[in-house]
């Protein structure tokens, strides 16, 4: 029977079919989990939404266009940013099923961590999505890597990785951009070039003029030095206890780290603070994978044995290694280590600027997207040299496990969970029924644009204007307060007890969210 099965699913059709299975089924499953928070998204919206090129300064040229595109099939911004998220991960679910299926040979492997990866809540939940598209990036530079094609060819893929990847998120890779171009240039006219070959080394440049007319330039100057002085309180803060707000961060800096005037000083300026922070990194970076193994090979089990998880996969780990034949696993890993990699040296090329961000800025959780094409491709390794034992208790218990996985997934089904949340909230705002524009007292001015259709938003400045003030002087008709006010020592206090004094009616519904909503009283039937 399980022949038959291998047989059914080695038809190709059939392969393809069952991905587009798991697409629908991500569809669905996506929607019910999915939650729209604040965060870097709703501002690269905003800004993708009022693209304006050439831009004036460098920015995320590619996902703007990427989120401008979506902007143009959608009918408001809320379903322009949930349609962003699931395209964002159907691309990296095919970018690393590609990646996986080329090196590994293997449709099963590729699709089992391809799948495992979609549907895990890491994948899912993750915000800022922009990195993504890193991810997308390099899982298709290595795919495109081939060792039958000339060292000019790959280094051109690499070349063109690293361009998409400077114009995403990360214009760092332009560091690393230069010396490839260099290489490229020398292997190129090493050897007597094809003229198809020369055309397209012409295209790649008049491309990066193209490009760097139309995204504000190539590389923002001092763009190293700011993200690293934020990512760097972020370890201060653990190793002193001690809090700065963002503008105290800045002003502090040179006192704490000492002089840096210039990206290049940031290595230079502190040599044992940078050892100590990157030394941090590495820790966050090692648990932020093994959070990512986490959510995409323990958790899909959570949903079947709830509490009792542990125990099973302690059983699982004493049936694996009760089915593995570690003889002929290790005669495969010595195979695999002796056997020559003439695609490693280009590999290294992509892997080194993605290590040396996250070691010198900072492993958060979208960082750590940088590293996982490359991790992926590990255990793909990994699983390739696993050899199992030929006899019926073997088959048998392999394929119990795999149902296990794929059961774990369907149980983790939402229909809709974690109400009321932040698009309970905008969709809330959205169905009122008034007969003019009421207004509205808040600093969202990036989330206001899901939740704009029935309201004139007014701002304040937390470091000069009062609350109480600003709602007698503007006559506001609605007081909005969301998670990102709070940080405001002010805003705090009127939240916890100085709204008494408007008069206005709270309304509790999304105070889980950390959204704060008072009305007018005589407006309180429209919000009821």
């Amino acid at each position: 029977m399980l022949k038959k099965l291998y047989g059914f699913l080695e038809i190709r059709n059939v392969q393809t079919i069952l991905l587009f299975v798991m697409i629908l089924a991500y569809y669905f499953y996506s929607f019910g989990k999915v939650d729209i928070v604040s965060s870097e998204d709703d501002v690269h919206l905003f800004s993708a939404v009022n693209l304006g090129l050439p831009l004036q300064k460098f920015g995320n040229f590619g996902y703007y266009i990427f989120l401008w595109v979506v902007s143009k099939v959608t009918a408001n911004s809320l379903i322009a940013m949930f349609l962003s998220y699931f395209m964002l991960s159907i691309l990296v679910y095919f970018s690393l099923f590609l990646l996986l299926r080329k090196y590994m040979g293997s449709f099963y492997i590729a699709f089992f961590l391809s799948t495992c990866f979609l549907f895990s809540d890491f994948q899912l939940l993750l915000v800022p999505k922009l990195t993504y598209l890193n991810f997308i990036f390099i899982c298709l530079g290595l795919y495109l890597l081939d060792f039958r094609k000339l060292a000019f060819e790959n280094y051109f893929v690499i070349a063109v990785c690293m361009l998409a990847n400077a114009y995403v998120a990360r214009p760092e890779f332009v560091w690393f951009l230069v010396p490839v171009i260099l290489i490229m240039l020398f292997t190129h006219f090493k050897h007597i070039p094809k003229v198809s070959q020369t055309l397209s080394l012409v295209g790649f440049f008049l491309a990066i003029v193209l490009i760097y007319w139309l995204a504000g330039g190539i590389y923002p100057s001092g763009y190293l030095k700011e993200i690293f002085i934020q990512h760097f309180f972020d370890n201060y803060e653990v190793w002193t206890g001690r809090h700065f707000d963002l503008a105290d961060e800045f002003g502090q800096f040179n006192n704490i780290f000492g002089k840096v005037e210039s990206d290049y000083q940031v290595f230079t300026a502190n040599s044992g603070l940078l050892l100590k922070h990157s030394l941090n990194n590495l820790k966050n970076l090692i648990l932020g994978i093994l959070k990512v193994f986490k959510s995409t090979f323990y958790d899909v089990f959570v949903g079947i044995f709830s509490g009792k998880t542990k125990y099973f996969i302690l059983a699982l780990i004493l049936i694996l290694g009760l089915i593995i034949d570690f003889k002929n696993s290790f005669s495969e890993l010595k195979k695999i280590i002796s056997s020559p990699k003439p695609l490693f040296k280009f590999i290294v090329w992509l892997l080194f600027p993605c290590l040396l961000l996250v070691l010198v800025v900072f492993p958060r959780e979208h960082f750590v997207l940088l590293l996982l094409p490359f991790i992926f491709l590990g255990l793909g390794h990994l699983l390739k040299l696993i050899k199992l034992r030929q006899n019926i208790f073997s088959k048998i218990s392999f394929s119990v496990v795999l149902l296990t996985i794929f059961t774990g997934i369907i149980m983790k089904y939402p229909i809709k969970t974690n109400h009321p949340n932040n698009v309970d909230f905008y969709n809330y705002l959205n169905k009122i029924k008034i007969d003019k524009r009421l207004k509205m007292l808040s600093n969202d001015n990036f989330g206001f644009q899901y939740f704009g259709l029935n309201f004139e938003r007014i701002g304040w400045n937390p470091s000069s204007e009062m609350i109480l003030d600003k709602v007698k002087s503007d006559n506001i008709d609605v007081i909005s307060i969301y998670r990102l006010d709070l940080e405001v020592p002010a805003t705090r206090a009127f939240v916890d007890s100085l709204h008494k004094k408007t008069g206005y009616v709270q309304i509790n519904q999304f105070e889980a969210q950390k959204r704060y909503l008072w009305v007018k009283p005589n407006l309180l039937t429209k919000f009821q």
